[in-house]
């Protein structure tokens, strides 16, 4: 493809004038085996912290997208409500321990203020492994550019290491 051909499919239906640049739709509903690229502590432009997992799709028509899962643990919303989704994000960071193969040290949970920090070490095992992923996109009508995405996943088998002799080494 010629950066003609791209610029012409770049701006195809698109004003200028009135349209966002940024267009990220990322991945529509389904299921995914997905490959765990990173896991980090992430502090957010609003100063909350978050447990970021970046999942790359490794097979299928999507293959090389990515999934940016953030998991926030904060007991209180911005507002100062109790979290909704704590229990969910708990349960959400277990699984993916288990799935993973993942042990999480007890003391991990000692310091609300490492929390994050010590959850990234704890995952750092897990870069490399496959898994399911089975995503569900649906609309969030006060926010509309930014769908809400409900995740569950399941284990996989994990790719095998080819076995090379010397003699077939290519050097």
């Amino acid at each position: 493809m010629s950066l003609r051909d791209a610029m012409n499919e770049a701006t195809k239906n698109f004003d200028p004038k009135k349209d966002s640049v940024n267009k990220f739709k990322g991945l529509e509903s389904g299921k995914y085996t997905v490959a765990v690229a990173k896991v980090e502590n992430h502090e957010t432009p609003w100063n909350a912290e978050q447990l970021n997992f970046e999942l790359e799709v490794v097979d299928g028509e999507s293959a090389g997208q990515k999934e940016f899962l953030q998991i926030g643990l904060d007991e209180l919303t911005t507002k100062g409500n109790p979290n909704p989704m704590l229990v969910t994000n708990l349960r959400l960071v277990f699984k993916l321990a288990a799935i993973l193969g993942v042990e999480i040290p007890d003391e991990v949970w000692d310091d609300d203020t490492l929390i994050y920090e010590n959850l990234a070490k704890a995952f750092q095992p897990a870069i490399g492994k496959v898994m399911l992923m089975d995503l569900k996109v649906r609309p969030n009508k006060k926010n509309p550019q930014y769908p809400y995405r409900n995740y569950d996943f399941e284990e996989t088998e994990q790719p095998g290491t080819p076995e090379v002799s010397d003699d077939e080494m290519p050097f």
